[in-house]
């Protein structure tokens, strides 16, 4: 039981709007912690339509975890290749040795719009997207902490306005302290322990600087996370008032005299002091308010030009997903989150041809013919990209090149509202091997 409420409680402080940097000290979260964060993030979110929209969107993940996900077909084994095991699996093998032409460049043609049906009768999918430029080869990385991130980085990341002060060791004993009165309430209430250790990466070492103004953390050099109270403050009051959902991808969107594009210069020029050379952004909102404004965004790292996969309903406690948070506004970044998100390469595996999206295709067309996939013409899957899958290595994690094609949130809520959730909204398919790796 617990182990779903963490999960859901994970996926809760992804939409909150405020984070608590004092309870983020060793990855361990209490119910208290979720309590107050969903709390927060429901008493900022302003309007009925947004606020409606996030309180659908975390009761419907909620759902899912109960319900589970669709299960992905049984694996088999061919030398060291995995691939969907079934009646269709000889046709999987066929496609996948098709020659799509054998000119260079051919995935770079192999992109553009698609307005298309798979699929037969009831069991179809409706594609409305854009296919991206895929490079023609890609290998699984492994990536571990960022063993260029110390103290000095860290001051030089926090830009401190006057004396620093270490502080690591009073947040690790306030941290201890609240773990305490955690157990004792355990022990009262004779629940048991309701501290989850939520799976990261990293070394276990724990910085964390402040110049009483604005503080920096540095945790397992992978995880950072910095504020600037004075700037977050403004943030607060403006949070209160009128929030709007952006598209990330418009030209000048957001506020007349300072764009989300201008927001995320700022982030990227803060993130660069950190190494950080590039990011994916995937959602963002506007806040104004009293006279003040600020963008709040959410990214994921990007590798090589490839964004580490960030569209998941269902996650699982003893897994990584590296996500970023950031308030931004027209005076510099007030607020920043990179959890599991510092990361340079260890090792390369071989690199081996990126399925194109006229193999994809027919592969999502084999995997609806067969019911590994089960989808409803009613949606459209608006996103198709190519990322890197996380799974956790030890201190580190190893990156998958997949296809990733989902819906958009809020038009699988409304959809399942209506109609129940019988229908799949999020894919994985390798991207190499052709497997279908997990649908949700």
């Amino acid at each position: 039981m617990w182990a779903d409420f963490a999960v859901f409680a994970f996926l809760v402080r992804r939409y909150a709007i405020v984070w608590g940097m004092g309870r983020i000290v060793r990855g361990k979260l209490l119910r208290s912690d979720f309590t107050l964060s969903y709390c927060c993030a429901v008493t900022l979110i302003k309007g009925w339509r947004i606020m409606r929209k996030r309180v659908m969107i975390a009761i419907f993940l909620c759902a899912a975890l109960l319900a589970g996900c669709q299960a992905a077909p049984e694996a088999s084994k061919d030398g060291e290749i995995f691939r969907a095991k079934g009646e269709s699996e000889d046709r999987v093998e066929e496609i996948l040795r098709e020659d799509e032409g054998g000119s260079a460049g051919e995935n770079a043609e192999d992109s553009g719009n698609v307005a298309l049906v798979l699929g037969q009768g009831e069991n179809c999918m409706r594609l409305e997207a854009e296919i991206p430029r895929v490079p023609e080869t890609l290998g699984a990385l492994v990536m571990g902490p960022d063993g260029s991130l110390d103290g000095e980085a860290l001051k030089r990341f926090l830009e401190p306005e006057g004396e620093t002060e270490d502080i690591a060791q009073r947040l690790l004993e306030e941290q201890e302290e609240e773990e305490q009165r955690q157990r004792e309430r355990d022990q009262r209430l004779g629940e048991g322990d309701s501290m989850l250790e939520m799976a990261d990466i990293g070394d276990g070492s724990y910085l964390a600087l402040t110049d009483q103004n604005r503080r920096a953390i540095l945790k397992g050099r992978t995880g950072v996370f910095y504020e600037d109270a004075a700037l977050k403050e403004k943030c607060r009051q403006a949070a209160k008032k009128n929030e709007q959902e952006l598209d990330v991808d418009a030209p000048g969107t957001g506020f007349s005299s300072f764009s989300l594009q201008d927001a995320e210069g700022l982030l990227k020029e803060k993130l660069s002091l950190l190494g950080i050379e590039d990011i994916y952004l995937y959602e963002a909102d506007a806040h104004e308010g009293g006279g003040y404004y600020f963008y709040e965004v959410r990214f994921v790292p990007s590798v090589e030009g490839i964004p580490v996969a960030y569209s998941f309903g269902q996650m699982v406690v003893t897994e990584v997903y590296p996500d970023g948070n950031a308030w931004i506004c027209p005076e510099g970044v007030a607020d920043l989150s990179l959890e599991n998100f510092c990361m340079e390469k260890t090792s390369e595996g071989e690199k081996s041809p990126v399925l194109g999206w006229n193999k994809l295709k027919k592969l999502l067309e084999t995997y609806l013919e067969d019911g590994s996939l089960v989808c409803r013409e009613d949606v459209s899957f608006s996103t198709v990209e190519l990322v890197y899958y996380p799974r956790k290595r030890g201190e580190g994690l190893e990156l998958t090149p997949m296809w990733n094609l989902h819906v958009d949130m809020g038009e699988y809520v409304d959809y399942a509202g209506e109609h129940g959730m019988d229908t799949a909204w999020n894919i994985y398919l390798n991207a190499v091997t052709g497997e279908l790796e997990e649908v949700q």
